[in-house]
């Protein structure tokens, strides 16, 4: 199956959030037998240089040119093709994202990101595939226009985070009745603005999300943010996918990031190991019989570190060393440099984001929080099971899909709390403290989740279905 996704983020090259980390091992996994490519902005500043081969696509078909601003902006673009193993990357060159020093929040982004889906929509009739697979609002419009023109491929649309959708007042958009787009804006509709995610559920011919339990959540307010309506009424289309990872990019016996690489069967000495080098790095009290807890993610509301902060102001009678690493609102920054001053014996802050350091907070920790108010998928639950380090969760959207807790030493994959309960997170930190000192059953546990496969082989599988029966619907 010949298969075009259409991205703003892609690892290595532009990575934001878990969107780029997930289509990344997607596709690698589908390239085995299927012919993939990605099409990605081309902005300013790329993590990682790109070699491409000479060869270029147009972003508008000839018979589609008209005089109007954006056809002459795509007129001007043009795909610029490379290859990464078996992955063909198509990177848009255009005016509008020219200077981008980062992809998103940027002033014009409303219009960038629409001339961007035309683009890729006449990028997926030149290449011919037999399905684009278009990810969150930044290209929610290549779906509709693929199901507005008579030349329009079979469209899959993934939501990542609902939360995010596009919607902009109507005066910002009228570019889009207009040449090249044409689009009948009554479509887009939602509360008195033009939704560009509404557009795609409407138009795609097959809607996933990142988890089974995210797909119910948002079916019911508040999690649908205002468009549970729409996707109840696209129900029967509408599939909860759990994201996989790439289990030999983020495996610790081959991480040429961490201290030291260690397998399942010699897992202790290589968490011991890992964690007296981080507390080294960081000048720390080495106290390696300590149980280190990591957390780590962008400080926002989504993410519940509110909750956490409560909790770790509750207990301290629990012996946790806790490490932080992430960036984000004032507030909560400002809250964990506080705390990270007030009490250095429990708790470093670091803020910013650095991918070596989070894998080797990964590699150190003996336990891992995730607080989020909600979490679509979430990524980290399933890098620390590959890494050793327990999760403890909240019990919302992925992270309810991945990690179970059971008084079963064999079944138990983590801690689970509620959400937004920080009397709930202090009682599962007791649970995560009380099994850390029952060394056996610790490290019985410790193993058996490294043993965990969240590869893509399931679901891999189920996006061929949704792809089928997309091409299905398309061709009636």
């Amino acid at each position: 199956m010949k298969i075009l996704h259409t991205t703003a983020e892609f690892f290595p090259y532009i990575k934001v959030g878990g969107l780029s980390d997930m289509l990344a091992s997607l596709s690698k996994y589908q390239s085995i037998e299927n012919d993939v490519h990605i099409a990605i902005p081309l902005i300013k500043s790329l993590n990682q240089k790109i070699e491409f081969s000479g060869i270029e696509y147009p972003a508008l078909l000839e018979e589609e040119f008209y005089t109007t601003d954006s056809c002459l902006i795509l007129s001007k673009s043009k795909f610029l093709h490379s290859k990464i193993d078996n992955i063909n990357l198509y990177f848009f060159q255009c005016e509008l994202f020219s200077n981008y020093e980062k992809i998103y929040a940027n002033t014009d982004e409303l219009y960038s990101f629409a001339i961007f889906s035309y683009a890729c929509y006449t990028l997926g009739v030149l290449l011919e595939v037999d399905v684009v697979h278009s990810h969150d609002w930044h290209t929610s419009l290549v779906s509709v226009i693929n199901n507005t023109r008579p030349k329009g491929k079979p469209s899959v649309f993934t939501i990542h985070n609902l939360a995010y959708q596009g919607d902009h007042p109507f005066w910002m958009t009228g570019f889009l009745k207009v040449d090249p787009f044409n689009l009948n804006l009554n479509y887009f509709n939602n509360f008195d603005k033009v939704n560009y995610m509404k557009g795609a559920i409407v138009y795609s011919q097959e809607i996933t999300t990142v988890s089974p339990s995210y797909r119910n959540e948002v079916l019911h307010e508040p999690q649908g943010c205002y468009l549970s309506w729409i996707l109840n009424e696209r129900a029967d289309s509408f599939t909860g996918i759990l994201n996989g990872i790439d289990n030999k990019e983020w495996n610790p016996e081959f991480d040429q990031k961490i201290f030291r690489n260690y397998s399942v069967d010699v897992v202790s000495l290589g968490k011991h190991a890992n964690k007296i080098h981080l507390y080294k790095e960081f000048e720390l009290v080495i106290e390696p019989d300590r149980p280190l807890v990591g957390l780590i993610g962008r400080l926002t509301f989504q993410k519940g570190f509110n909750t956490f902060l409560s909790s770790f102001r509750d207990r301290w009678d629990l012996p946790f060393y806790f490490f932080v690493l992430g960036s984000g609102e004032e507030s909560l920054e400002s809250s964990f440099f506080h705390e990270g001053h007030h009490s250095p014996n429990r708790i470093f802050f670091y803020k910013g984001f650095d991918e070596t350091l989070a894998r080797k907070i990964e590699a150190a920790s003996d336990f891992f929080i995730m607080p989020s108010l909600f979490e679509p998928c979430g990524l980290n639950q399933l890098y620390s099971h590959a890494y050793g380090s327990i999760p403890i969760v909240s019990r919302v959207g992925g992270l309810r899909d991945s990690v179970v807790e059971s008084e079963n030493m064999n079944e138990i994959s983590g801690f689970v709390f509620e959400p937004d309960d920080h009397f709930s997170l202090n009682y599962a930190l007791a649970r995560a403290s009380d099994l850390y000192s029952r060394k056996n059953d610790f490290r019985k546990v410790r193993s058996n989740i490294m043993k965990l496969d969240w590869s893509w082989k399931n679901s891999e599988s189920q996006f061929k279905e949704i792809y089928q029966r997309a091409i299905l619907k398309k061709s009636k």
